[in-house]
């Protein structure tokens, strides 16, 4: 008996790993012609390869798939990043994830993308308040990323 598509994980209905490899790989393609984020992934990522692992990783955990991203978000609070770029940053996600899986599952990924902004940006605001210079969380702070629900 075949599963039904609303009774898959978002990860299986984005095609796997491979599905997220594409989507992320577009992704930062874009990213990296952007004007405003562009010049932020130029200067910080190096090995694009290692990057794209780590982000596909991390998408699995979120998504329904494998856990096999065990980091923190701490090392973006290195970059200096603005309201304004979170905020490019989720728009320019939307608009991928809806070119390349469609409106459903763009939007479910949407929500997640939301709520890592939205707890990367109160970091950084916090981070700013108390005039650390951008140094990273420790894991377990008070500072460290609450991670998106699961999905069922």
């Amino acid at each position: 008996m075949q599963e039904a598509p609303e009774s898959l994980s978002l990860y299986d209905r984005v095609g796997g790993r491979p599905g997220l490899e594409r989507l992320l790989s577009r992704f930062y393609d874009r990213a990296r012609e952007d004007d405003l984020l562009g010049p932020i992934f130029g200067a910080h990522v190096h090995d694009w390869d290692s990057h794209l692992e780590t982000v596909v990783n991390f998408w699995s955990n979120h998504t329904g798939g494998p856990v096999l991203y065990r980091g923190g978000m701490g090392r973006h609070l290195r970059l200096g990043l603005k309201p304004e770029h979170f905020d490019r940053w989720l728009a320019l996600w939307r608009t991928n994830a809806e070119m390349e899986v469609g409106p459903q599952c763009a939007e479910e990924l949407h929500q997640i993308a939301s709520h890592v902004a939205a707890n990367l940006k109160a970091m950084a605001s916090q981070v700013s308040a108390l005039n650390v210079g951008g140094a990273a969380p420790r894991p377990g702070s008070r500072f460290s990323i609450t991670p998106p629900a699961r999905p069922t």
